[in-house]
């Protein structure tokens, strides 16, 4: 009888699973078939106090919803610290040695190696210079097959004869054609990007069942380089409904859902009640102090597990590629991951 209740506990303990993360439900080794990964330059968590604090409620952001949360080392094989469009392609490639040259697109991107198992890739680029753009790449010998059979949507002002959309219109779907927001001029955009990400993954996501959209935002590093506290608090409060956008429709998907941040800024904030009073009102009282040695990994949904710790930016893709061999979840290729 002993020896019965000895093996019966054995069994039971073997058969155990952990299936909470974060004091959430959680179901650990899934595979995402949807990816939606934000890119967002400059942010760090303690910047949510600019949309939290001013919330009456004092309500959790989305953010604030992760299952895991990470960090991740902000540097390279030349630099210390990277700059913002070096330290996405890093993520993008999973490589360190990024040059911000020509030379990047001896690399595949995450969008090459997904397509090999059926995903489709839509990139919605938000007010990217002309270095920090994917489209840097188009005149390099091999940047046409570097961004081949992407979706692309930009946030800028539309070149000369440039294809454009307007998320009040029907997004069309076409591989390898660059689409200008033509709501933007040399102030900005009057479509917000809340608008133009559920106009466009609306119409992507019916194309594809497996997919990676992937959002590059620039505009709330620039603002904070500009010492622009209000036109950034803007940003980032239109950054987090697209967010909750995305998590609304991950929770019924089994998405994995990412949040992933370059040239994060320290930003010295007031630390009394009358300042911060006077912050809210003129975005005065606060500075930019300096770029940081680390930045900031948020994920949401399937997957998510992969993302808690301190590891280096360009382990990103592996994370987000790797899962339970015993369970047959991994992707099927070589993954050179290691410089």
């Amino acid at each position: 009888m002993k020896l019965f209740l000895l093996i019966s506990l054995i069994l039971l303990g073997s058969c155990a699973q952990v299936t909470s993360l974060n004091l959430r439900k959680h179901e650990f080794g899934q595979q995402p078939s949807r990816i939606i990964w934000f890119q967002i330059a400059g942010l760090e968590e303690e910047h949510l106090a600019m949309i939290r604090f001013s919330q009456v409620q004092n309500a959790p952001t989305s953010f604030e919803n992760a299952l895991c949360v990470g960090k991740t080392w902000d540097y390279s094989l030349a630099k210390l610290r990277n700059s913002a469009s070096n330290e996405f392609m890093s993520q993008v490639v999973g490589k360190k040695s990024i040059k911000g040259s020509c030379e990047d697109t001896n690399n595949r991107a995450v969008w090459s190696y997904l397509a090999t198992s059926g995903y489709r890739t839509g990139i919605l680029e938000i007010k990217a210079d002309e270095k920090e753009s994917l489209m840097s790449f188009v005149p390099c010998e091999k940047g046409p097959n570097f961004l081949k059979t992407l979706h692309m949507w930009i946030m800028s002002k539309p070149p000369a004869n440039a294809s454009t959309f307007h998320y009040v219109e029907p997004i069309a779907m076409k591989e390898d054609v660059v689409n200008y927001d033509r709501s933007c001029g040399v102030k900005g955009c009057s479509a917000s990007i809340a608008n133009n990400y559920m106009a466009i993954y609306e119409s992507f996501q019916k194309n594809s069942s497996k997919h990676i959209f992937i959002v590059r935002d620039f505009s709330y590093l620039k603002a904070l380089k500009e010492k622009n506290f209000i036109l950034a608090r803007d940003i980032l409060r239109d950054l987090e409904k697209t967010l909750a956008i995305a998590q609304e429709n991950g929770r019924k998907q089994g998405n994995l859902i990412l949040v992933s941040t370059a040239e994060t800024m320290l930003v010295d904030f007031p630390d009394q009640g009358v300042g911060w009073y006077d912050f809210e009102k003129d975005g005065s009282k606060a500075t930019v102090k300096r770029q940081k040695l680390m930045n900031t990994v948020f994920a949401y949904g399937a997957r998510s597990e992969n993302f808690c710790g301190v590891y280096e930016g360009a382990s990103l893709l592996e994370r987000m590629l790797s899962g339970p061999k015993q369970q047959g979840l991994e992707f099927k290729f070589i993954n050179p991951f290691k410089d």
